[in-house]
C-alpha cells in the first residue's frame, strides 16, 4: 500500500503540477486581460458621459450667449430686445429664466423672460439674488453652483456673462440641469453601478434619481471623489481621465472620472468591483473546473497504473513474506507479458527450488532430531532403570505435559518442547547416589536437601547442549510452587516458566496415579481431589483446568496410559 501511495504521489505530482501551473499561468494572463478590458469599458464610458455632459450644458449657454451677437442690443428698442430674449427661451428649453441687468448690477425692467409661467416668486427671487451675486468684477462667461427647483423638480445652474466691451450691462440666465440628469438616468454601469456628476469641491451636482436633498451633498468621503480632488488639486488646469480600483473591504469598486473642462464638474462611474469583474470570476471558474476536471482524470489514471504497478509488487511481497514464514514453494500467479511477468516467472522458479531445498533440509533436520530423541529417551531411561517403580514415569509425564498443552492451546514446537522437558524433567537425578535414589521409605530432612539438588544437576547437564536451551526451565523449575514456596529459585505465579508449570502439574498427577514405594497408585477421582486441593498453593489454576478438561475428554485414568513418544522418520 505504501509503494502504491508513492507511485501514485509521484505521479500526481509529474501531472498535477504542470496541469496546475499552466492553469495558474492562463488565470493571471486572461485576468489581468478581462482587468483591463473592465477598466478600458469603464474608461470609455465616462468619456462618452463627459461629452454627453458637455453637450447638455454648452448648448443652453450658447443660445445665452447668442445675445452677445445681437449688434447693439442695448440701444435697440424695447420690444425688439424682448423679442430676442423670448427666442431663445423658445430655442432651448433647458433656459428657464433670462434677466439682463444694467451696468451698475440693477435689473433693467421689462427684460425678464421665462420659458414656464408657473415659477413662484420665491424662486425667481432666488434666482435674481444669485445672479447678482455674480455679477461683482465679471468679465467672462460665469456659473454658479447647482442648487435644486422645486418648482420643476431638476437641479438648475446660473450662468452670466458681460455683454458688451467694455460692458454695458450683464445677462444672467438659470440653465436645467434636467437634461444631465435624463443622460445618467438612461446610462447603466452593470446591475447596480451608477455614474453621477460633482463639481471641483466634491459635492454632487446631478445623478439618476437624486432629490433635493442629495444636490449639493458632500460626497468627497468617496474614495473614487477623494482620488479625483487629489487630481485636480494637483493639476487644475489638465483634462484628468483616471479608473481603478477603489476602497477596500466589501466596498471596492471600480472607479472612472473625466473632468469636464469649463465648469469644474467631473463625471464618476461607479460598480461594485465583483461585478464589474464578473467576467473575471466566470473566467476563473472555468478554468478552475478544466484544472480539476484534467486532475480528476490525472487522479484516476495515476491510481489505474499506480495499481496495475503495485497489485504484482503485492503480490510479490506476499508471497515473499509466505517464503519467510516457511511455505516454501509458494507461486505468484501473473499473467502479464512484460518485465513483471518475467520477475513473476523468475521468482517462482525460485520458489520451488527453496522448497526442493526444504524438503531435503527437514529430512535432514529430522534424522537430526531423531537421534537427539533417542539420546534423550535414553537418558530418561538410564535414571527409570534404575526404580522398577519409576520406570517410565519420565515418558507418562513428558506425554500429560504435551496433553496439557494441547488443551491450552499451545503451538506445534511448543508441543515438542513439553515432550522433551517431560521426559528430562529428572535428569538431575543422575547425580544423586543412589542410596538416597533407590530408598524405599521417606528420606530424612538432610537426604531431601540431597535430593532437592536434581533441579540444578540437571540444568547443569543440559546447559551446554544449545539444542536443549528451550526445555532448561522445565528442568530447573519444574519443583517451583505457584505459591512462591517451591525450590531451587523461590519463584512464585506466572514468574514460573509456562513450561515448568506445565510439568509440574504432570508430574505430579504421575506421582498420585503410579505406584510408589511409599504409595500405591491412587484412582483417577482421588488423584484430582489431590491435585485439587493442590490449586493456587503447589499448581497453576489454569494449568489444572487443562489437565481436568484433557481427562474429561478422554474418559479414563491417565495412570494406565502407556503411550511412547512417537519418533519422527
Amino acid at each position: 500500500m505504501r509503494l502504491f501511495k508513492l507511485i501514485l504521489l509521484l505521479m500526481l505530482i509529474a501531472s498535477i503540477v504542470p496541469t496546475v501551473m499552466v492553469g495558474w499561468t492562463s488565470v493571471v494572463r486572461t485576468r489581468e486581460l478581462l482587468v483591463r478590458d473592465a477598466q478600458e469599458l469603464a474608461q470609455e464610458r465616462v468619456k462618452q458621459l463627459r461629452l454627453k455632459a458637455e453637450s447638455v450644458l454648452s448648448e443652453p449657454t450658447r443660445a445665452v450667449l447668442g445675445l452677445s451677437r445681437v449688434p447693439g442690443f442695448f440701444q435697440l428698442p424695447l420690444p425688439e430686445q424682448q423679442s430676442h430674449i423670448a427666442s431663445v427661451l423658445k430655442q432651448q428649453a433647458e433656459v428657464a429664466v433670462i434677466t439682463v441687468y444694467g451696468p451698475d448690477g440693477q435689473r433693467l425692467p421689462g427684460l425678464q423672460g421665462f420659458a414656464v409661467t408657473d415659477i413662484p416668486p420665491s424662486e425667481v427671487a432666488e434666482h435674481e439674488a444669485r445672479s447678482a451675486a455674480m455679477l461683482s468684477s465679471l468679465t467672462e462667461l460665469r456659473h454658479s453652483e447647482v442648487y435644486w427647483s422645486a418648482a420643476r423638480g431638476v437641479p438648475v445652474l446660473a450662468v452670466a456673462y458681460p455683454l458688451g466691451d467694455p460692458p454695458k450691462g450683464f445677462v444672467a440666465a438659470e440653465v436645467s440641469l434636467g437634461g444631465l440628469v435624463r443622460v445618467l438616468e438612461k446610462e447603466r454601469v452593470g446591475s447596480s453601478g451608477f455614474a453621477y456628476v460633482v463639481d471641483s469641491r466634491g459635492k454632487l451636482v446631478a445623478g439618476p434619481g437624486l432629490g433635493a436633498v442629495a444636490v449639493g451633498s458632500e460626497l468627497r468621503e468617496r474614495p473614487v471623489v477623494a482620488h479625483l480632488l487629489a487630481t485636480l488639486a494637483s493639476s487644475p488646469q489638465a483634462e484628468s481621465l483616471h479608473v481603478g480600483n477603489f476602497g477596500d473591504g466589501k466596498a471596492r469598486v471600480v472607479g472612472a472620472y473625466s473632468a469636464v473642462p469649463g465648469v469644474g464638474w467631473a463625471v464618476v462611474s461607479e460598480q461594485p468591483i465583483e461585478l464589474a469583474y464578473r467576467q473575471v470570476s466566470t473566467m476563473e471558474r472555468q478554468i478552475a473546473y478544466g484544472v480539476g476536471s484534467a486532475i480528476l482524470v490525472a487522479i484516476g489514471l495515476a491510481a489505474l497504473f499506480s495499481r496495475t504497478l503495485s497489485k504484482p509488487l503485492k503480490a510479490f511481497g506476499k508471497a515473499a513474506l509466505e517464503i519467510a514464514r516457511g511455505k516454501f514453494g509458494v507461486q505468484v500467479q501473473l499473467s502479464s507479458r512484460n518485465e513483471l511477468g518475467d520477475l513473476a516467472k523468475t521468482f517462482n522458479y525460485m520458489s520451488a527450488q527453496i522448497e526442493a531445498y526444504d524438503h531435503e533440509t527437514k529430512r535432514l533436520y529430522e534424522s537430526l532430531e531423531q537421534g537427539y530423541l533417542e539420546t534423550i529417551v535414553a537418558l530418561a531411561n538410564s535414571i527409570d532403570s534404575k526404580d522398577a517403580y519409576t520406570r517410565g514415569h519420565s515418558q507418562r509425564v513428558g506425554d500429560v505435559a504435551v496433553e496439557i498443552g494441547r488443551e491450552m492451546g499451545l503451538s506445534e514446537r511448543e508441543l515438542k518442547l513439553l515432550q522433551y522437558g517431560g521426559i528430562l524433567h529428572d535428569i538431575g537425578k543422575i547425580g544423586i547416589v543412589e542410596s538416597i535414589l533407590l530408598k524405599q521409605s521417606r528420606l530424612t530432612e538432610e537426604e531431601m536437601v540431597t535430593m532437592r539438588d536434581h533441579p540444578l544437576i540437571g540444568d547443569t547437564i543440559i546447559r551446554p547442549v544449545s539444542f536443549l536451551a528451550s526445555v532448561r526451565a522445565a528442568v530447573r523449575s519444574h519443583h517451583e510452587r505457584w505459591d512462591g514456596k517451591g525450590y531451587p529459585d523461590g519463584l512464585k505465579g506466572e514468574a514460573i516458566p509456562l513450561i515448568a508449570r506445565i510439568v509440574n502439574c504432570a508430574d505430579t498427577f504421575d506421582a498420585c496415579t503410579s505406584t510408589r514405594p511409599y504409595q500405591k497408585a491412587m484412582p483417577f477421582e482421588r488423584a484430582m481431589e489431590i491435585l485439587e486441593g493442590l490449586r493456587g498453593a503447589q499448581l497453576d489454576p489454569a494449568v489444572l483446568d487443562a489437565l481436568r478438561r484433557m481427562v474429561e475428554k478422554k474418559g479414563i485414568p491417565l495412570s494406565v496410559r502407556r503411550e511412547r513418544v512417537k519418533l519422527a522418520s
